[in-house]
């Protein structure tokens, strides 16, 4: 997921057209490959997250009795993607280290300790995580310019990375894919 609003000062490239971008990507990677996927991927594009999260708690109302394998959302800019962490259940772990080792060549990092399950897996993502209990991925961006045009004038896209933007698709598709392809689900997360 990402979300198409943005600051009222800037254009939106960094926060968040640039994950309206590579979510879109990525699931036009997913679409193009044979088989198809054995769960659903769905691509969400928030509304209102700057302001109350209603595009989140809309979508939590109508899809919140539906088990989801896992939500996660580009929400950082476009800064490569450094880290892997998660929030699932303790037994489905096993998984989440298969999909380590798949994003390591992408220079995606996983560091097998307590704090690697406790990701937080962006602002309107982490709303249904918590309302809902579903289990949620985090892939960690590089936010060290993204300070300098978050809610500013300079949020436009000459200071969105383009080099960037394939390493990040790459690791959204393969993380979607094998969460659909898993052989068991990473949730529900205890209340």
């Amino acid at each position: 997921s990402a979300h198409l609003d943005s600051w009222d000062m800037g254009q939106g490239a960094v926060d968040d057209g640039a994950g309206v971008a590579i979510v879109t990507a990525a699931a036009a990677c997913i679409a193009r490959l044979a088989p198809r996927p054995r769960r659903t991927v769905r691509v969400v594009l928030f509304g209102n997250e700057e302001n109350g999260f209603d595009g989140a708690r809309a979508y939590g109302d109508r899809y919140g009795q539906d088990a989801h394998q896992w939500v996660g959302e580009s929400d950082f800019g476009a800064g490569r993607v450094w880290r892997l962490r998660c929030r699932v259940r303790p037994d489905a772990l096993p998984l989440v280290r298969q999909l380590a080792q798949a994003l390591a060549p992408l220079g995606v990092s996983w560091t097998d300790d307590a704090d690697a399950n406790q990701g937080s897996p962006g602002p309107d993502a982490g709303v249904l995580m918590r309302r809902h209990q579903w289990p949620a991925v985090e892939l960690s961006q590089d936010g060290t310019t993204y300070f300098d045009v978050h809610h500013t004038v300079h949020d436009t896209l000459d200071r969105v990375d383009l080099n960037t933007l394939p390493q990040n698709v790459a690791c959204w598709a393969v993380t979607a894919w094998l969460a659909a392809q898993a052989p068991m689900g990473f949730g529900p997360m205890p209340k």
